[in-house]
């Protein structure tokens, strides 16, 4: 971490290399210069005080799991499966998607990579997950990114997650945050905020559907109902339909009976 004086100069090469860059466009792969750059300013943008942000999750497989499946819904499309960015997406960022494998990364203790994941990065293609994903997953997340290093317990964690049971509280909080991240809300109403494409959701447990239907009709719509136009679910886990199903199938419309207000 640099120190306030660190700082000052880090700055000072910053406005240089700016200078440097002007004339530069994101058809051309980053100079050292320029890698350099984007490096000094994800290190100069994270306030001292991120250096004191414990993690309250315990390090537990069941953490890193849940950290997993967060990352693999919201970063690896950037960063890769494996953390190393080598993506057509993250490859073509300017500059490239970081290596969350690399030393530089692995530096930053847990309060700043948590702060990164919050707030992100301007200029750096790294979007703030602030009200988009919980601090228990952005917590999740840094005890995953930890683990990236070692590709051995990162396949064992995902291994025991994926036989591990939701409660039914956790999966309709899964299923929120998904419902959020998969923007179901452009198309579909939710206690009176969203598009009207498709049908209201804000009573869909009491339409009578079961389960099995919901997770189908994400995976094949227009297998369910002939002429959808809604788009398949195919990149979300089983785990993630179920999730997503039994936050749907809780939403029965009355105030105080869904899972918002449990």
């Amino acid at each position: 971490m640099l120190e306030p004086i660190k700082r000052l100069q880090a700055v000072e090469i910053l406005i240089v290399l700016s200078i440097f860059m002007s004339g530069c466009t994101a058809h051309k792969r980053p100079s050292d210069a320029e890698k350099i750059l984007a490096n000094v300013a994800k290190d100069i943008v994270i306030p001292i005080e991120a250096e004191d942000l414990r993690n309250p999750l315990p390090l537990t497989p069941a953490a890193v799991g849940e950290g997993r499946q967060t990352y693999m819904q919201s970063c690896a499309v950037c960063h890769g499966a494996d953390g190393h960015g080598q993506t057509s997406l993250g490859q073509a960022m300017y500059p490239p998607a970081m290596d969350l494998t690399s030393p530089h990364v692995q530096h930053w203790d847990d309060g700043e990579l948590y702060w990164i994941i919050q707030n992100g990065v301007r200029l750096t293609g790294m979007p703030s997950w602030k009200g988009i994903l919980s601090e228990e997953e952005m917590w999740g997340l840094v005890h995953f990114i930890r683990q990236l290093p070692n590709p051995t317990l990162v396949h064992v964690t995902r291994t025991e997650e994926e036989v591990k049971v939701k409660t039914r509280d956790e999966s309709i909080a899964k299923g929120r945050t998904l419902y959020r991240q998969e923007a179901c809300f452009v198309c579909h109403r939710l206690d009176g905020e969203g598009g009207k494409v498709g049908p209201d959701l804000t009573v869909e447990g009491n339409r009578g559907r079961s389960a099995e239907w919901l997770v189908g009709h994400f995976k094949n719509p227009g297998a369910y109902v002939p002429g959808s136009i809604m788009p398949s679910f195919k990149n979300l886990t089983d785990e993630q339909l179920n999730s997503l199903t039994v936050f749907l199938m809780n939403q029965k419309g009355a105030k105080g009976q869904n899972d918002t207000h449990n």
